[in-house]
């Protein structure tokens, strides 16, 4: 188990396109690891986490996932859900899980994000902010009705209670709406709480929404979104947003820390 006093600095908050960083372990467990620092975004708020490779002094090992634990739930109006500090466990894939026998807390090593991924999840969170944008715009009760989301590469999606289901004419709505805000190509901008910096706002024009995740700078390289809606049940709908004309580029990443 890891120590729950452990807490691991979060390097994609301070520069999101830095793509490696040295680390030392803090602890190990079954298949995985904890890092006194990271450059990999954990699991979270629906979106998906970041994958790499991680340099040791035995080999390099493929990290699967991360995902945060220990995390302390922030209390501020707005915020429900989040969570601040913790630690970063490592999930290293099966081939290479072996290789954990030969590591020991404090042992330096190196950290490597697959930044395509990562890009490829930013710009699919920041997609996913304008359809839910839009779905609340034209029906405002979803805001407290919101009941899941997951942002992985090629698409996203919402979950939602609804009294009644999405017809064709509200998706279509739903969709022109989405893709004027996007083609505005305004500045996002991410807004962290002078209270507690986990705490964190994706805005766009005059809209805020809570988000922790890693996001454009502007969304111009989404491209025009296609939206669609799938019944889950009694009184549930989910929209889906995808991006066929995406631009994915990285090369705003680099691997030496600014």
């Amino acid at each position: 188990m890891f120590d729950t006093a452990a807490h691991t600095k979060k390097l994609y908050y301070l520069d999101q396109y830095l793509t490696s960083s040295s680390a030392r372990i803090v602890g190990i467990d079954e298949g995985c690891m904890a890092l006194d620092r990271t450059v990999l975004y954990p699991e979270g708020g629906g979106q998906e986490s970041d994958t790499g490779l991680l340099e040791t002094p035995f080999g390099t090992l493929h990290i699967m996932a991360a995902k945060l634990m220990h995390g302390t739930p922030i209390h501020l109006d707005g915020f429900n859900g989040g969570k601040s500090g913790g630690v970063i466990v490592h999930h290293v894939a099966p081939q290479d899980q072996a290789m954990l026998a030969n590591l020991t807390p404090g042992m330096a090593v190196t950290v490597h994000l697959n930044a395509e991924r990562r890009q490829k999840l930013t710009l699919s969170h920041s997609a996913s902010h304008f359809l839910y944008a839009a779905a609340v715009a034209l029906r405002p009760e979803l805001k407290e009705n919101t009941i899941g989301c997951h942002i992985k590469e090629e698409g996203a999606r919402f979950d939602f209670i609804a009294s009644d289901p999405f017809v064709p004419d509200e998706i279509e709505a739903i969709e022109r709406h989405a893709n004027a805000m996007i083609a505005r190509a305004q500045p996002i901008t991410i807004e962290a709480h002078p209270e507690n910096a986990d705490a964190r706002t994706w805005i766009y024009e005059d809209i805020r929404i809570p988000c922790g995740g890693t996001h454009l700078s502007s969304p111009q390289d989404i491209g025009c979104i296609r939206v669609t809606r799938k019944k889950l049940g009694k009184n549930k709908e989910r929209l889906m947003c995808a991006f066929d004309d995406a631009r994915i580029s990285i090369d705003n990443y680099h691997e030496t820390e600014l």
